[in-house]
């Protein structure tokens, strides 16, 4: 089953296609608030690369949070947008399950920098090659996030923590947690090709779900500013 993934979670922006052999081909992109110019013209930019045309997709995953607002709605926009317009089944894939999919580690914890002085965390335990969650996600102030892997970590060891928001917290986590490993941070930002291969599973196992239903997760609620008229 080649399924098609797409990332738009955090800055950085990432279309990919999988099948049963692994990674077929990944376009990436930093570049924040481009990413309503570049995700669609980056989809059909791979398929050429591949020299492949639209009808061998059989099935998209889209990356749904928590992350930023406008990337989310992008994101899926356009992945429930291909899916619907070619009859395919679709599945939305937790961003910070993607992102502790690509560390190899029996435990990993996730920290994408939430703004707001806030983070996004959550820690999972690999059992039998899935990704069990031991502290829920959840979007909070830095300590309380650190503390709650904290704890957690005295029942399931200590884990390697990724993400970008290590690029402003670190020293918070490093108190938190001393016998923590960080990871480089070249596996700090979602990939849309570990997307991509967890909706492959899903969509294996029946996970397909109603595009209705495949919304974005911020988390908390979005901060709007007032216009003055």
């Amino acid at each position: 089953m080649r399924v098609l993934g797409v990332e738009t979670a955090t800055d950085t922006a990432a279309v990919a296609l999988v099948d049963g052999a692994g990674v077929l081909g990944e376009r990436v992109v930093r570049r924040p608030m481009y990413t309503l110019e570049w995700v669609a013209a980056a989809i059909h930019g791979l398929l050429e690369d591949l020299s492949l045309g639209p009808d061998v997709v059989e099935g998209v995953a889209v990356s749904v949070g928590p992350g930023s607002f406008t990337g989310l709605r992008v994101g899926i926009a356009t992945a429930v947008g291909w899916a619907r317009a070619r009859g395919l089944p679709a599945c939305g894939v937790p961003t910070l399950e993607a992102i502790a999919a690509g560390v190899e580690a029996a435990v990993v914890g996730v920290v994408v920098d939430a703004k707001r002085g806030e983070v996004a965390g959550a820690l999972f335990e690999r059992k039998d090659g899935r990704l069990v969650r031991v502290v829920e996600e959840q979007v909070a102030p830095p300590e309380d996030v650190a503390s709650a892997f904290r704890e957690a970590g005295q029942r399931v060891g200590r884990c390697v923590l990724v993400g970008d928001g290590l690029g402003r917290w670190v020293d918070v986590f490093a108190r938190a947690l001393p016998e923590a490993r960080f990871a480089e941070a070249a596996s700090w930002a979602p990939r849309a090709a570990q997307v991509a291969w967890l909706g492959r599973k899903r969509l294996l196992e029946g996970g397909a779900e109603p595009l209705v239903r495949i919304q974005p997760w911020y988390g908390r609620t979005p901060a709007f500013r007032s216009v003055a008229r």
